[in-house]
């Protein structure tokens, strides 16, 4: 009896500490968080957990990237590279220069528009600007859709700045995300999907007065997501997150719902073309062309065809709206006819990974280039 009491007792104490600690953490994040958050920073940006710090939450479209970032030696799927901004927070070179509003190009996306795991010059985009020489915006981020891409579009839009064609590589994960992820209000703001609510005011509430907590928060729940983890390893075959075969498969499923979406497959496509005509509306009116590039995915390339239900999607969209309609999966296709997917796979995308390498960056450059070098 004596025994359990002194368990007890323990359990108790230990209890009151984390407790009394729990709230003077908070009464000194409330004071005093965002400086702390600014102290720290120096300490973030030389690990290889930066990557979380360098994104910002955004009131108007959901998250972006910091302005004026500049990292050396992160660490990627092959080595270090470097992860910079300019003043407007887009990606760009490291020793860039103050820029202004106005730009040549605009390319709106997700990760792989962002670089994934490559230097700014080393990606699609750097290689784009370079070849044709011209004044480049990449607006794309990271877990970026078509919500998000309508929403920044016409944020930066009404802020003053000029593109004179808009580029966006549409990527097969984006049905999945603005199904599940984002939900787009009437004024153009992107939240959450999940946050409704009081769910939602209690984000908001930690956000604004205790952001040293929120932030943490947000750290715990991403630790798991610093690179994809390899699922099973055997015979010298990619193993892919699970998340990775989930945002893929409903362009070779035959399902018309598949579990882990929110809509059918055709109601989430249909929601998916409304968002993009409206943006495409929004640029019409301002008399700026719109550009579609499409890509495959490994899992494309293993599973599904060259006729993908994400071609004739984007294909049907363009007829009428898009100055080009640039389809890559004959190219990546004609490839692994000739050299088989394990070779395909290795040459253009990381390992364990759906992203391109710089080689993959490579190729999509030069495709698109042929339809702005003529």
């Amino acid at each position: 009896m004596i025994f359990f009491r002194k368990i007890l007792k323990t359990i108790w104490s230990l209890f009151l500490i984390i407790l009394i600690t729990f709230v003077f953490t908070l009464i000194i994040d409330f004071f005093f968080g965002k400086k702390i958050l600014e102290l720290t920073d120096k300490f973030w940006i030389k690990t290889e957990f930066y990557g979380k710090i360098k994104r910002i939450n955004h009131d108007i479209y959901h998250h972006g990237l910091k302005a004026n970032v500049k990292m050396k030696n992160v660490k990627g799927f092959d080595g270090n590279y470097t992860f910079c901004t300019d003043n407007h927070g887009f990606r760009y070179k490291c020793n860039n220069p103050i820029r202004g509003k106005n730009f040549d190009y605009a390319f709106m996306g997700d990760s792989f528009t962002e670089g994934s795991s490559v230097s700014y010059e080393d990606s699609f985009v750097g290689m784009f600007e370079k070849a044709t020489n011209k004044q480049v915006a990449n607006l794309g981020v990271v877990s970026y859709a078509p919500k998000i891409y309508l929403s920044k579009l016409n944020f930066f839009l009404k802020k003053g700045y000029t593109f004179e064609h808009v580029i966006i590589p549409i990527d097969i994960s984006d049905l999945y995300d603005d199904d599940v992820s984002y939900r787009l209000k009437k004024n153009y703001i992107v939240e959450d999907n999940f946050e409704r609510g009081e769910r939602l005011k209690i984000r908001r509430f930690l956000r604004k007065n205790f952001p040293f907590t929120n932030f943490y928060m947000f750290v715990i729940k991403n630790l798991n997501q610093v690179g994809y983890k390899p699922v099973n390893l055997e015979n010298n075959k990619p193993s892919f997150h699970k998340d990775v075969l989930l945002k893929a498969k409903w362009t070779y499923s035959s399902d018309k719902f598949i579990d882990g979406y929110w809509k059918p497959v055709q109601s989430a496509q249909n929601e998916m073309i409304e968002t993009m005509t409206k943006l495409y509306e929004l640029l019409s009116k301002r008399n700026i062309p719109l550009s579609i590039v499409i890509y495959p995915w490994p899992q494309q390339l293993e599973n599904d065809n060259e006729n993908s239900k994400h071609v004739q999607m984007w294909r049907l969209f363009c007829e009428n709206k898009c100055a080009n309609f640039i389809n890559l999966f004959p190219i990546f296709f004609k490839e692994k006819k000739d050299n088989g997917y394990l070779e395909t796979y290795k040459k253009y995308y990381w390992w364990n990974d759906m992203h391109f390498n710089i080689e993959g960056n490579v190729l999509v450059a030069k495709e698109m280039l042929k339809y702005f070098n003529k």
